[in-house]
């Protein structure tokens, strides 16, 4: 039953069939699928601003891996109207269910990442373009931008609203930004990579695809159809997931 409500997000256009029934037509997978192993290259930053590799930043003793991508804090969350300090809201309201997660998991074989991705597809403030996505990564520009957003998150998780131990950071969303998504980058982007955008799952219409929770295998392997699109401010909410489907969808690969 997970995620049926959801085809109502989908283009359903019928078209013939032999025995006479219509068909969906399912958009084409640019996401990882089930069984897929994520890229070696596949890389996020530490929030010291360092580019470490996804597959090495799980226990490998662990059987599980559980990647929550989620937006991270706002530019200016004092002055902001949003519920919690995050520019992604559906991202703050998930978080009583990354947070169930997090304390059930601590003492099984199941590492728990956290992502957390800035609003790179707004322009700045003065209507200029986004700095994370126009500088070179090693520019005064960026490392500043970068340096602020991440103390900014790290604030929200000293003070207990993010419950993750550790943050790791995309700050160009490659995870979940690839040329479809970008269009045409700056000379200062550098190159789109092939495992771009493969962490947004390709049944998802929202812009960013915010928050989603993959599951994956000790070894790097797609688990299965991640856990996206709760959106708590829909009449009624739609609520496609909570902590009970993630906890039975990992432990259902634990021996």
């Amino acid at each position: 039953m997970r995620h049926l409500i959801h085809l109502t997000l989908v283009l359903a256009l019928a078209v013939p069939a032999v025995s006479g029934q219509p068909r969906l037509i399912v958009p084409e997978s640019d996401s990882y699928l089930s069984g897929e192993s994520i890229d070696a290259e596949v890389a996020v930053w530490t929030a010291e601003g360092e580019k470490v590799r996804l597959i090495d930043l799980w226990d490998s003793t662990h059987q599980v891996v559980v990647l929550v991508l989620l937006g991270g804090a706002a530019r200016n969350p004092e002055s902001d109207s949003r519920r919690g300090g995050l520019w992604c809201e559906d991202s703050f309201d998930d978080l009583a269910v990354q947070r169930a997660l997090v304390s059930w998991a601590r003492d099984k074989p199941v590492s728990v990442i956290a992502v957390a991705i800035p609003d790179v597809l707004s322009p700045e403030e003065d209507g200029s373009g986004n700095i994370l996505l126009e500088k070179e990564e090693d520019s005064v520009f960026f490392r500043e931008e970068f340096s602020g957003f991440v103390n900014r998150t790290e604030k929200e998780r000293a003070s207990s609203i993010l419950p993750f131990d550790r943050i790791f950071y995309d700050p160009r969303g490659k995870l979940i930004l690839g040329e479809d998504s970008l269009g045409k980058v700056s000379a200062g982007y550098g190159e789109i990579q092939d495992w771009q955008g493969k962490f947004k799952w390709h049944m998802d219409p929202r812009t960013y695809g915010l928050p989603t929770v993959w599951i994956l295998t000790g070894d790097g392997k797609i688990a299965g159809e991640p856990f996206w699109g709760n959106d708590y401010d829909s009449s009624p909410p739609l609520v496609s997931y909570g902590f009970r489907e993630l906890k039975d969808a990992v432990e259902s690969l634990l021996d």
